[in-house]
């Protein structure tokens, strides 16, 4: 006879569980889930400032006791209230400097680390607001850190202000052909090859398309604009640059010039790349 997963009793004739272990555990299970979700929230509650962070800490341990979390999740737990609490400060599209100090001091508070942060992007998004506040208070970010020596020769007195790796660089080529038709007689020369009697009647058509040129990195920096690939390297100043054109996915630039046709970075954020670059060349 076989004994209950849970009690570890004789369960009957075919049986593996007890109904009333089986009843006892899913309420475990539930009540696990309703304690995650209340430190998650509580996290993110204590971030916004309705509690201090000693106060979390001491409603965390309450949670896990009743709840039956064990303590191994706790960082988890508090990420997702960390990231809670950004989603819910950036709503209004602007990161205040005072909901970044919170959000800098509870990670330190409870030693979590960059990459869990960044899980799901909140950490970068973080930071991107971060830079464009800077940038929106005429203030040059300095808070990008690059471990890396970039592909680029910079201009004495040029700051890095965001690096977008792994981006393309996309052109307007124009294309020309010709359509029409030819009408005459066709005279035989020999075998396989003929000559067509008549006049050759047809007209240029003319029409565009989008070339992926390269794939590389888009340095953006406090005078320029950078792209720097294996088969193609460019150096555009703000100054140069009469119109600004937003993807979803990246930014259009067109230079000061009688035949320039629109520059394309795809960078994976045209929202980001967009605000960042066109009030950079502002400044």
């Amino acid at each position: 006879m076989p004994n209950c997963l849970y009690c570890g009793k004789p369960a009957g004739l075919f049986r593996n569980k007890h109904a009333l272990c089986n009843q006892q555990h899913i309420e475990r299970l539930r009540a696990a889930e309703d304690g995650k979700r209340k430190i998650a929230a509580a996290a993110a509650s204590s971030i916004a400032g309705t509690a201090s962070f000693d106060e979390l800490e001491r409603t965390v341990c309450e949670i896990e006791q009743t709840s039956g979390i064990p303590s191994s999740e706790r960082q988890s737990l508090l990420v997702k209230g960390w990231e809670t609490a950004v989603d819910q400060f950036l709503e209004d599209g602007v990161l205040a400097a005072e909901e970044e100090h919170r959000l800098v001091e509870f990670a330190k508070r409870f030693s979590l680390a960059q990459d869990a942060l960044d899980r799901n992007g909140a950490f970068t998004k973080t930071l991107e607001a971060a830079v464009l506040r800077d940038v929106l208070n005429g203030v040059i970010p300095q808070r990008v850190s690059v471990d890396e020596t970039l592909p680029v020769n910079l201009q004495k007195g040029e700051q890095v202000v965001w690096v977008f790796r792994d981006a393309k660089y996309l052109e307007d080529k124009t294309r020309r052909e010709y359509v029409g038709g030819s009408q005459g007689a066709s005279v035989r020369i020999m075998k396989g090859l003929y000559y067509r009697v008549g006049a050759f009647k047809g007209h240029a058509v003319e029409h565009t398309e989008r070339v992926h040129i390269d794939s590389g990195c888009v340095v953006v920096t406090s005078k320029h604009i950078y792209f720097a690939g294996p088969r193609k390297s460019l150096r555009i100043p703000y100054s140069k640059i009469v119109s600004f054109q937003p993807f979803s996915d990246g930014i259009g630039v067109t230079r000061d010039a009688s035949t320039a046709k629109p520059q394309i970075f795809v960078t994976g954020d045209g929202w980001f790349a967009y605000n960042l670059i066109t009030n950079l060349a502002r400044l």
